[in-house]
């Protein structure tokens, strides 16, 4: 079931400010002395990008010729069907024709709610309502201000504080930015951020735990640090705990600890606080079942999820923001949800979002997400055996980090250089800084699309050990 907005069909817009009208100075352009040289007319980037001609399934075709191999779906754990899927493209423009757009306040559509019960319906219960936005930091904010929403319906304004983990990183925009911890993308916009999140260790179990501490005692001591962290705070002060399923981007794909997910939810059940788990990069199948919280949290259930990339494939922009049922049942009978944004439950989106889902389930893509996860974490440990700057390789499905060691006086960063390297032998794949404490520590993250082949597979492996070796071997 589709979680309805403020005003839904009222057909009354919210309120909108006076609009300030810019002075002739700020809207003419800079004169060509005053900006610096670009080869690009897009703000993203300083320097010139590789530019795609044409892409097909897991390859890229460059506008010099060359083909690149995609191991990282798209660059950023994307593009779970790879690119030219026939079924999805149809979906895409048949969708189009039949209805392109319905402003989600004023006009429901079959679309979004299919949609979200398909979802809820693989969530083994956790799940009973949904919404669709655009991106994963507009899920995070939307999470962000439904956990408040909910103890304000509750009676309990006085819930104001966030608990999350240091390093994390839940998105872009203000609120995702404050509830993670990169210094790298947080610290420019600190004056801006709210003073009432707060963050705890992430667990980091093979660096960070005691010697001869198990999994499970190594969890119960950060469930502990939770519980103080909470205690110092106040218990009748505290929101909501979030955590990646599978921490992605901050520590280079790190799946938790065994016990990990049931210490922290006993903790937050026992402090009546929202469990909210982000599973923007590490859900939609990416580590081996439909939702992250499935293949590892060991039976534990989040009360808020987040979701995107994957979910619409790279086909089209769209995130999702799932709830269970206290969480429905509140907003609910405050009469609505207070969120809002123009292209929520597009139906382009929806459709496709719902297209790529039912062939990752018909074609038992998980199956293969996992067989051949397994086959890149065992090829790639033996491929690096005798290199020593390999020191880590960890994931879940295919969702894989390769560590490396480097140091951080090293301009350019060891990651950035075997990305650079990998790419001029041919494969595309994500290179991350900072992934021990967002200073320190270099990985390789890995992430093919659910349609990867066995020969893929090795040709990923032969290529990345091969730019890690050539690169090592330069400095």
């Amino acid at each position: 079931m589709l979680l309805q907005d403020p005003q839904l069909g009222t057909g009354q817009p919210l309120p909108t400010p006076p609009v300030a009208h810019p002075t002739q100075a700020e809207v003419e352009p800079a004169s060509k002395e005053d900006s610096p040289a670009s080869p690009s007319a897009q703000l993203h980037h300083t320097s010139a990008q590789p530019l795609v001609a044409a892409a097909d399934g897991l390859t890229f075709i460059l506008s010099t010729g060359q083909v690149v191999l995609d191991a990282i779906s798209g660059g950023a754990a994307v593009s779970c069907l790879g690119n030219g899927n026939a079924e999805v493209l149809e979906t895409m423009l048949k969708q189009g024709k039949q209805m392109a757009y319905a402003y989600h306040q004023s006009l429901g559509h079959e679309i979004g709610e299919k949609l979200a019960e398909w979802l809820c319906e693989r969530s083994d219960g956790a799940l009973v309502a949904g919404a669709f936005l655009n991106s994963g930091s507009e899920a995070m904010e939307a999470a962000i201000k439904l956990v408040r929403q909910y103890w304000v319906e509750c009676g309990r304004p006085e819930k104001q504080h966030i608990i999350a983990r240091f390093p994390s990183y839940h998105g872009n925009t203000l609120g995702a930015l404050g509830v993670g911890s990169i210094p790298s993308r947080r610290d420019i916009y600190k004056p801006l951020l709210c003073d009432k999140i707060h963050h705890v260790t992430s667990p980091q179990y093979k660096r960070l735990s005691k010697p001869g501490e198990s999994e499970e005692e190594y969890s119960a001591r950060l469930a502990s640090e939770l519980e103080d962290t909470i205690l110092s705070i106040g218990p009748d002060k505290v929101m909501a705990f979030f955590a990646e399923p599978v921490v992605g981007a901050a520590l280079g794909v790190m799946p938790p600890p065994k016990g990990y997910f049931p210490a922290i939810a006993a903790v937050c059940k026992r402090y009546d606080i929202l469990l909210v788990m982000d599973e923007v990069m590490s859900g939609s199948g990416r580590v081996g079942e439909f939702f992250a919280h499935q293949a590892v949290a060991e039976g534990v259930k989040p009360d808020v999820l987040a979701m995107a990339k994957g979910l619409g494939g790279g086909y089209v922009t769209i995130s999702a923001i799932m709830v269970g049922q206290k969480v429905a049942n509140k907003v609910r009978q405050g009469g609505q949800w207070k969120n809002s944004h123009t292209y929520q439950n597009h139906p382009i989106n929806c459709a496709v979002a719902q297209k790529v889902m039912e062939i990752i389930e018909r074609d038992d893509l998980l199956s293969n997400v996992r067989a051949r996860g397994e086959q890149l974490i065992s090829e790639m440990t033996e491929a690096t055996r005798d290199i020593p700057s390999v020191v880590d390789i960890r994931g879940k499905g295919l969702f894989v980090g390769v560590e490396l060691d480097g140091s951080i006086g090293l301009k350019p960063r060891i990651a950035a250089r075997v990305k650079e390297q990998a790419f001029k032998n041919g494969l595309l794949v994500m290179g991350l800084s900072g992934t021990i404490d967002g200073v320190q520590g270099e990985t390789i993250v890995l992430g093919p699309a659910y349609t990867v082949t066995e020969e893929q597979i090795s040709e990923i492996v032969r290529l990345l050990a091969k730019s890690i070796e050539e690169v090592i071997e330069a400095l």
